[in-house]
């Protein structure tokens, strides 16, 4: 079940968005069980709803109302923006929805049809959301080196990577219920893997006495294969997990357990060896220039040293080449500004399987640049030994 948001029923403001005719036909599946917490369902016209009776149920569920009601208001209001009603009616296949002639229908009234017609829609349009986020990925790299077309994932492929992820899952006490949604961007192949995090309690009082809700909150994580560079980029959270996304795609993309392998994609040898030389990015449009701000460099015996500054070639000069070879090179941050962009964002990569973005849809023009430059690396030309060996003191 996703996260249980109570506040967002905590009037009845949501709920009247939707239209009587529209939060009827939602809320008719678990007629029964409202009835029997005091909220009854009125067909006839001039009854309004008593909106106050369904607030109270839902402000302080307990183990009788059905989950799936919960996910039903979960996803409508999930997805009751204008602008995403906006998007919801220009990609949904036509005629799915429908409204009387002359309706004005709200955003909510759009996603509660949807929910009716076609759940499985609403839940992949909804985990569309979460493809442009803030994330840190770990890289892995796969045998080929590149791959002319991007292998096509089945949907009996999709239902036993669920599995397997369900089977992890509750081994490890986060409980089932994954989904998996396939997207293609350009050439890459981008999973939205929504899964459950650890079961969480938070208080709450019904009738006046303290009690506690229970639920697993949503997750959402990303799994993408690029086959320009034959890499799979990882975004997810405990380090079991990076793994088993490892395994699980490189058996159904490719049917090898071990088809991407341990060991990262990236490193920062070129800056040290070349300087501000590489900060180049003339050669991919759509980037204006990049800075050097931040320098991790790992002195041993646990001491890591960083610098700071909003362009640190311009303020360290030649001392850059003496900081950067006085440890392992652990750490680059970099200040890049983008042609459509006032502002220029933040990226940070570690060697040698790590990188982060302020925004998805960054990666790929950064990554151009660092393939140019040598920060990414071909497969033949990775090797990782020095840098485990040091990072394992860090």
């Amino acid at each position: 079940m996703p996260q249980c948001h109570l506040r967002r029923f905590s009037n009845a403001e949501f709920l009247k968005s939707i239209s009587s005719a529209n939060l009827i036909a939602l809320l008719q599946p678990h007629r029964e069980c409202l009835a029997a917490r005091g909220f009854q369902i009125q067909h006839e016209s001039g009854h309004e709803l008593d909106y106050d009776a369904l607030v109270e149920i839902l402000v302080s569920p307990d183990a009788a109302v059905p989950r799936e009601l919960m996910d039903c208001l979960y996803y409508v209001h999930e997805m009751s923006s204008p602008e995403t009603m906006i998007a919801l009616l220009d990609e949904m296949p036509p005629g799915l929805v429908s409204f009387p002639p002359g309706a004005d229908p709200t955003p909510a009234d759009v996603a509660a049809q949807l929910w009716i017609k076609d759940r499985a829609l609403l839940e992949c349009k909804h985990s569309e959301q979460f493809l442009v986020r803030p994330k840190s990925f770990i890289s892995y790299r796969g045998a080929r080196g590149s791959v002319e077309t991007s292998p096509f994932i089945t949907p009996q492929a999709i239902s036993r990577i669920e599995r397997r992820i369900d089977d992890w899952n509750e081994a490890h006490k986060r409980g089932r219920g994954c989904r998996v949604f396939v997207h293609r961007r350009d050439s890459e192949v981008w999973c939205l893997v929504r899964r459950p995090d650890p079961l969480r309690r938070e208080g709450a009082l019904e009738n006046g006495r303290s009690s506690g809700v229970y639920y697993h909150p949503e997750k959402f994580d990303s799994v993408i294969y690029n086959p320009a560079i034959d890499g799979l980029q990882v975004s997810s959270g405990p380090k079991g997990q990076h793994q088993l996304y490892r395994e699980v795609f490189g058996e159904h993309l490719f049917g090898d357990t071990g088809y991407f392998a341990v060991g990262g994609c990236y490193t920062l040898d070129p800056i040290r060896e070349r300087g501000e030389a590489v900060l180049d990015s003339s050669a991919v449009p759509g980037i204006q220039w990049i800075r050097l701000t931040q320098a991790e460099v790992f002195q041993g015996n646990g001491l890591t040293t960083r610098y700071s500054h909003t362009d640190l070639f311009a303020a360290l000069g030649d001392q850059m080449a003496t900081i950067l070879a006085s440890g392992f090179f652990t750490k680059a941050t970099f200040a890049v500004k983008f042609v459509d962009c006032k502002t220029p964002r933040s990226i940070s990569v570690w060697q040698s399987s790590r990188a982060s973005y302020t925004r998805d849809d960054d990666r790929l023009l950064v990554e151009s640049w660092m393939q140019v430059q040598g920060i990414l690396m071909k497969p033949a030309e990775v090797g990782d030994e020095e840098a485990e060996a040091a990072l394992a003191g860090i």
